[in-house]
């Protein structure tokens, strides 16, 4: 019965594998072609005439002190207009009376070192800085379509407000909180598909080695001892 038992276990785990193998989303190839694998293929008189210029693209995160974010954001409006750029795009959201939210600046390439450094200051002062990003890019320009405006270089701002003396564990639990969400589903889901095959299997298992191989056993004996009559 041990052994019978095993073996059911062991069918009940390879099916439930196989399983949730088979239902993981299936990649898709991306046959989507790069800007720079397009230009590649443009004729070399053409190439010879365009121009390349940097595009820096940057990430800031930064998280502020509580009635901070609107002073904030005002400021980073301030020093994006004096830097001779814009901000296109600003969403705010405001949850358990604290703000949260992203602008997205544009800047001149020339001067997004020294708008890095004064946005860096200016969280500061209200809170803390606490990740940033940059990749610096070559976009090509033709100089035969005119004179293209010249492209900005982009400042992605992401800031949210905490409440000063909040315990450091209660937001480390708040972000292991998805992961043992996700652990317990798996759990779940394995439990769910796994016990109701292991039974399945142990039930084949018990009809093989009680029913069919003791049939099989009696119909191979019993032609053996005919053919010995005979």
């Amino acid at each position: 019965m041990k052994m019978e038992l095993a073996f059911a276990v062991i069918m009940a785990i390879g099916l439930s594998i196989l399983t949730v193998y088979m239902n993981q989303p299936k990649p898709v190839k991306n046959f989507y072609l790069s800007p720079q694998s397009m230009s590649e293929k443009r004729e070399p008189m053409l190439r010879s005439l365009s121009e390349f210029q940097q595009v820096v693209r940057e990430n800031i995160q930064g998280k502020l002190r509580k009635g901070s974010f609107e002073i904030v954001v005002e400021g980073l409006k301030s020093l994006a207009h004096h830097c001779g750029g814009r901000v296109p795009y600003l969403n705010m959201i405001y949850e358990n009376e604290l703000w949260r939210g992203t602008l997205n600046c544009k800047v001149p390439t020339e001067n997004v070192t020294s708008f890095t450094f004064d946005v860096r200051q200016l969280i500061s002062e209200y809170g803390k800085v606490t990740h940033i990003t940059i990749s610096v890019t070559e976009v090509e320009v033709n100089p035969t379509d005119g004179q293209p405006e010249e492209p900005l270089s982009e400042v992605s701002i992401n800031l949210k407000e905490f409440v000063e003396g909040e315990s450091p564990i209660i937001s480390q639990i708040g972000s292991v909180v998805p992961w043992l969400v996700t652990g317990l589903v798996w759990i779940a889901q394995g439990l769910i598909i796994g016990l109701p095959l292991c039974f399945v299997s142990l039930g084949v298992v018990l009809i093989i080695d009680r029913g069919i191989i003791p049939v099989w056993k009696r119909q191979f004996k019993g032609r053996t001892l005919n053919k010995t009559a005979d």
